[in-house]
């Protein structure tokens, strides 16, 4: 079995909401995370659907170091 990466869902249902995440999928390459994504959460009628490698994700607040703060005396 392949062992590929995990991608997270996100979309809408109409233009005024914003994009929301709706889940994650994994897969080995940007086409089957467009077509697992698609199966996946198809209960609603998305306008738009996107996914995003998790890896490509740019952290502006670290949860270990929010974990760790709040774990100390200061």
């Amino acid at each position: 079995m392949a062992i590929g990466q995990l991608y997270e869902v996100f979309a809408r249902s109409s233009r005024e909401e914003p994009l929301g995440h709706v889940g994650t999928v994994n897969a080995t390459s940007d086409d089957f995370a467009r077509v697992y994504a698609r199966t996946t959460y198809d209960e609603e009628n998305w306008i738009e659907m996107v996914v995003v490698q998790r890896t490509a994700f740019v952290s502006v607040i670290a949860l270990a170091l929010i974990v760790k703060a709040e774990g100390t005396d200061a």
